[in-house]
């Protein structure tokens, strides 16, 4: 099997690609796991908003990681530095790379972290 790097913008400023997506949503009827997670990019797609499709083993910078997370660059440099953040550093260079899976790991454990503290101030009543 040939795996081939992908990365793609769907961009809904195109009206052509608006209607693509809507018309290839209406056309997914299946509840499987893959049709449901398809479909919902495709109504995103259609409904205005821009979606990116990558790959979880492909590399971002810094900066993309930091668009992906709704976070700054030097907050992901941090989480880099304080080792919460895995990554490599390009050869003989100080950029850096990230894997996408790792960037979304961490957006993940972010939230989590986020939601449990509103937990407790809910609990709290604060």
């Amino acid at each position: 099997m040939t795996t081939h790097a992908l990365a793609a913008t769907l961009d809904p400023v195109d009206p052509a690609v608006r209607s693509d997506a809507k018309s290839l949503a209406e056309r997914l009827h299946g509840d499987t796991r893959v049709e449901t997670a398809v479909r919902a990019m495709l109504d995103a797609v259609a409904h205005g908003a821009r979606v990116v499709v990558m790959q979880a083993e492909e590399e971002v910078t810094p900066t993309a990681a930091a668009e992906m997370m709704g976070v700054t660059r030097q907050f992901v440099d941090r989480l880099c530095e304080d080792g919460m953040l895995p990554f490599r550093r390009l050869p003989g260079s100080r950029h850096r790379r990230i894997r996408v899976q790792d960037v979304l790991d961490a957006a993940a454990k972010r939230e989590q972290r986020r939601a449990g503290g509103d937990a407790i101030r809910a609990a709290l009543g604060v």
